[in-house]
């Protein structure tokens, strides 16, 4: 099975996940095999600034991923990733490893449903201001994303030296 999980950083395994698929910097491509990691890459993402809604989903396709595991994704993005034959996992957060072995244990959920992600109304902003906020909000997304991820490491550690 080769699983895509989107990211923040091109650090394979000890990557954080990116919130969205689109506009991720990088994607983590994982083989794995009766839930042994083969092999394991990072690529650059090649539609980060722009892309059609079905360049990503055929992107992965022509890559051979079977299931992408991503913080959020809207519902038409994940009709074409289904379209494809890919799986779309939505809801996840972390370091990629510890996602990973979430997944390969059946304890990330697979999410579908707009409700769980509705959309924000946009409040009127000059567009120099929005550009600025939105920017800076991204810095501080990215840094939160980081933190909470190493955070949970440090849970998931501490849980299994409990048990």
């Amino acid at each position: 099975m080769r699983i895509c999980f989107t990211s923040d950083e091109a650090k394979g395994l000890d990557s954080t996940m990116s919130y969205h698929f689109g506009q991720c910097p990088y994607y983590v491509i994982i083989d794995v095999v009766d839930s042994v990691v083969k092999n394991v890459e990072s690529i650059p993402n090649p539609f980060a600034n722009e892309h059609n809604a079905y360049d990503l989903p055929n992107f992965m396709r022509q890559k051979g991923v079977d299931v992408i595991i991503v913080g959020r994704m809207g519902p038409k993005a994940q009709t074409f990733f289904k379209d494809y034959g890919i799986t779309p996992v939505v809801g996840a957060y972390g370091k990629v490893k510890d996602v990973l072995e979430e997944y390969l244990h059946g304890e990330v959920k697979i999410t579908t449903s707009e409700e769980e992600y509705p959309q924000e109304e946009n409040e009127e902003v000059s567009e120099g201001d929005l550009s600025t906020e939105v920017d800076r909000m991204k810095k501080d997304i990215a840094a939160l994303r980081k933190e909470i991820a190493d955070l949970k490491s440090i849970l998931i550690e501490i849980s299994k030296k409990i048990k």
